[in-house]
């Protein structure tokens, strides 16, 4: 078998290089081709930050195809002296790579502040915004040939206008992204029929939302509170919806009445299904009932109190009922090699195992999405307070890259999660590599170290 790896290992190399001799590079590493990747992947990030990718784009690029060679070989078992050259040889790119990029800058210095402002704000996690920087820095790379003459002062404007323009938009994708999935979400559930004052509402706080980032993209403490008024119309227009598709025929005045009552109970989760099939019989004859337009005040009343008494009832189930029946949910959606799920006092911990983010990268692969998915559909009718999400690493590379790795990686977790609306609170912590679970020493260790554990503390 190691002979058959050897042998692909060795296509792809004549693939890649032909008959040539690349330049390498010394690797910190030594022989041990785990951290040599890791080291090269830590090169990258940091030609990224000195924006490679627009001034020394070649370089940058033929770097980033042989890391991923590297990383392919490594998954895959290869022989430890082609993972070691690989390494070598991308590590060598991005060092020219920075180099060149060193060189360049000095005639987009300016326009390099512009960019950089776009990326800082969160540009490159969505693949929209990122299509839109390409042709962008495309034109750039034109303008200045290459960034050998600098730019006239109305090209500058131009593309000073266009770097924020990106920004404004990230910045409105970082900040809304979960609202907008929330309102398509209602949308798709026919909330313009069901709904429409709801929408209504929902659309135009997101566009108020919207027009204030675009005014002071890098001001929270302006845009701050839109922002946080549209998310919470969002996750209204969500329960609102929930009512009436979980008791069909109800309209939406009541509907907004119910959601008010529970807000008012100070129930923590915002979804109706909270009350599962505690609620199902009231639910359906409170929609039974109100069908009929002419109804007294009187017996909203009655049927409102009712409710009240089964609301107060389930706030009272115990956290050991509620956290038993979460396991139970997650025995059935999730495999072994999926996520480990087991209470700790009086939280529930989700040990996540198949969130395998690319060395040195912080962005959630799309095959790992729908095990998030699959938590938050149990975690949000568990009715949790908050889910603090905890990013781990080994300890390969240095302590700071490690930290700082595991804080983005926490924080694309969380983000993720926080568009569902789910309704609970969502913080994030990173630990590197100061919270190991197995040794660092063996290579079985530092993969049960890389993880991502989620917290979840269930409502009172």
């Amino acid at each position: 078998m190691k002979k058959i790896n050897l042998i692909l290992c060795c296509g792809l190399a004549l693939a890649l290089f032909g008959c040539s001799s690349p330049k390498k590079a010394v690797l910190n590493a030594g022989g041990d081709a785990e951290a040599a990747v890791a080291e090269v992947a830590a090169i990258k990030q940091e030609a990224l930050r000195n924006q490679a990718d627009l001034l020394a784009l070649d370089e940058y690029m033929e770097g980033a195809k042989v890391l991923k060679r590297a990383e392919q070989a490594l998954s895959n078992g290869y022989e430890k002296e082609m993972i070691l050259n690989y390494a070598s040889i991308a590590k060598a790119h991005f060092e020219e790579a920075n180099i060149i990029s060193g060189v360049r800058s000095a005639n987009a210095n300016r326009i390099l502040h512009a960019r950089k402002s776009a990326l800082v704000a969160g540009l490159r996690n969505s693949d929209k915004l990122l299509a839109t920087l390409d042709d962008v820095d495309d034109d750039l790379r034109d303008d200045t040939d290459n960034f050998v003459v600098s730019l006239s002062p109305e090209d500058f404007s131009a593309f000073q206008k266009k770097y924020f323009s990106m920004e404004v938009k990230a910045v409105q994708f970082r900040e809304l992204d979960g609202v907008r999935k929330a309102i398509r979400t209602s949308s798709n559930k026919d909330a313009g029929d069901l709904a429409p004052g709801s929408l209504r509402m929902a659309k135009l706080d997101l566009n108020e939302a919207e027009n204030i980032i675009a005014q002071s993209p890098r001001n929270p403490g302006i845009h701050g509170d839109s922002v946080k008024k549209s998310a919470e119309s969002s996750v209204f227009l969500l329960d609102v919806m929930d009512v009436i598709l979980n008791a069909e025929g109800t309209p939406e005045n009541i509907a907004i009445k119910i959601v008010n009552q529970n807000r008012q109970l100070g129930i923590l989760s915002k979804n109706v299904g909270l009350l599962e099939k505690n609620l199902q019989t009231s639910q359906s004859n409170l929609a039974t009932t109100k069908s009929n337009l002419s109804q007294t005040e009187d017996t909203l009343k009655s049927q409102e109190e009712a409710l009240k008494a089964q609301n107060e009832a389930l706030k009272k189930s115990s956290t050991q009922i509620k956290f038993q029946k979460a396991m139970e949910q997650a025995g059935d959606a999730l495999s072994e090699d999926e996520a480990l799920v087991y209470q700790q006092g009086n939280t529930l911990i989700f040990r996540l195992k198949k969130i395998k983010f690319a060395s040195g990268n912080s962005i959630i692969p799309s095959e790992s999405k729908p095990l998030l998915s699959k938590i938050n559909d149990i975690i949000r009718p568990l009715g949790a307070e908050k889910v603090v999400v905890q990013g781990h690493t080994d300890s390969i590379g240095s302590a700071a890259i490690n930290k700082k790795l595991s804080i983005e990686r926490a924080s694309s977790v969380a983000k993720y999660l926080a568009s569902f609306g789910g309704g609970y609170r969502i913080l994030f912590l990173g630990y590197g590599e100061a919270k190991p679970l197995e040794s660092n020493e063996t290579k079985e260790g530092r993969a049960i170290n890389r993880r991502v554990d989620l917290v979840v503390t269930a409502k009172k």
